[in-house]
């Protein structure tokens, strides 16, 4: 019998960003919830990792009970480290991909002021839109529900990320998937590098050509990494070895 399979969304978005895995997944259970703070979850407070993972852990005992599959993307993927880390016992293997470990560096910093400046603004979120592929009705419905959690618990969250060093990946002991998109800045490359250090049995690897959201971006190709992963516990054929930091 194959396990649940929980994703874990990134920091603009919701559970509904998963769609496309959860067509290509409909042989499994599939568990995408809001994470606290965002869209159906707007009023839960953000709090902290430990309280976001703790909550996680609860969600999972009513809806799976049994130990899940966890994928997360980039804010999902940290949560998915963290929720490893916190309560073993839930998860049974960890997929991530854009996952921060290390702490944001200050152009980055200064980068994520421009979103943070036009977070209420609607022709973001229409631009937004437009990046996720969405048209029509699914543009309309996705621009009315923007912004999917509030600046100030935006804020509240970044505070934590920025930090780096959320978990102790060493707590880790569920077999290990960590991915960056080969065009993703080196940053995230470099966090792979720590994952890697940590973790030495882990799997480590680069979605060839792909940016940071690439689950939307070549949904054929992620889905395909994600199935030899959790089918087989393998790297796909198609993933790139990471390449050493330049000196």
């Amino acid at each position: 019998m194959t396990r649940p399979l929980l994703f874990l969304h990134g920091g603009t978005v919701g559970g509904w960003s998963w769609a496309p895995q959860r067509q290509a997944f409909d042989d499994r259970v599939v568990l995408a919830p809001d994470l606290p703070g965002y869209l159906s979850r707007r009023d839960d407070p953000w709090g902290d990792f430990d309280a976001v993972t703790d909550r996680l852990a609860a969600f999972l005992d009513e809806e799976a009970g049994t130990p899940v599959d966890v994928v997360g993307l980039s804010l999902g993927g940290i949560a998915a480290l963290h929720l490893a880390a916190r309560h073993p016992a839930h998860v049974a293997s960890v997929f991530v991909t854009g996952a921060s470990v290390l702490p944001y560096r200050p152009a980055m910093r200064l980068m994520n002021r421009v979103p943070l400046a036009l977070w209420n603004r609607r022709f973001f979120w229409a631009g937004m839109a437009r990046q996720f592929g969405l048209r029509g009705e699914e543009a309309t419905r996705f621009v009315a529900s923007c912004p999917p959690i509030s600046r100030a618990k935006l804020s509240e969250q970044l505070r934590e990320v920025y930090r780096g060093n959320v978990t102790s990946l060493e707590d880790i002991t569920a077999p290990l998937m960590a991915i960056a998109g080969e065009r993703e800045m080196r940053y995230f490359h470099d966090c792979l590098e720590v994952v890697r250090a940590a973790r030495p049995e882990s799997t480590i690897g680069l979605a060839p050509g792909m940016h940071h959201a690439w689950n939307a971006e070549d949904p054929a190709l992620f889905n395909g990494i994600l199935r030899a992963w959790l089918d087989e516990g393998a790297a796909h054929p198609d993933l790139l070895p990471l390449r050493p930091t330049a000196s």
